[in-house]
């Protein structure tokens, strides 16, 4: 009947309208998750420059002050390791903020595929109820005849 069509109409309407939805929170989701990598990778590097100005700066304290070299060669060693496990972490955390990107943005596919679908199983159904509504019509016309 057209009420059923009208209301599978309907159903597949909201059925869109919540696959819509959910490809804008994966956008937005993906969004943030870029902006936390981006602001983390900017922490990472402003500690590497820091512990690498360190370095430099005991660099130049072994120079002046020969008396304290073995200090100076402990804390030269303890900031080089620093800094080996800041760039490890950094690109540990690059190398994971890419796969999650790469799995957001399958998903967003995943999601628009999903909605080209419906789209068009929608209008595959809105064509049938019009010509179902006008087969009607001219019956209903035809018998009034």
């Amino acid at each position: 009947t057209p009420e059923m069509i009208a209301k599978i109409l309907k159903l597949f309407n909201e059925l869109r309208t919540a696959f819509a939805r959910d490809s804008q929170v994966a956008t937005q989701i993906e969004n943030k998750q870029q902006e936390a990598w981006t602001s983390l990778k900017v922490d990472l590097e402003t500690e590497r420059d820091a512990l690498q100005e360190k370095r430099t700066n005991l660099e130049r304290q072994i120079e002046g002050y020969r008396a304290i070299i073995e200090d100076c060669n402990r804390n030269i060693e303890y900031l080089t390791k620093q800094l080996n496990l800041a760039t490890e972490n950094l690109n540990a955390t690059v190398e994971h903020c890419e796969k999650l990107s790469a799995t957001y943005a399958s998903r967003n596919e995943e999601r628009v595929r999903e909605l080209e679908i419906v789209g068009r199983v929608l209008e595959f159904f809105e064509k049938r109820a019009k010509g179902f509504s006008e087969s009607v019509k001219e019956r209903v016309e035809g018998a009034s005849i």
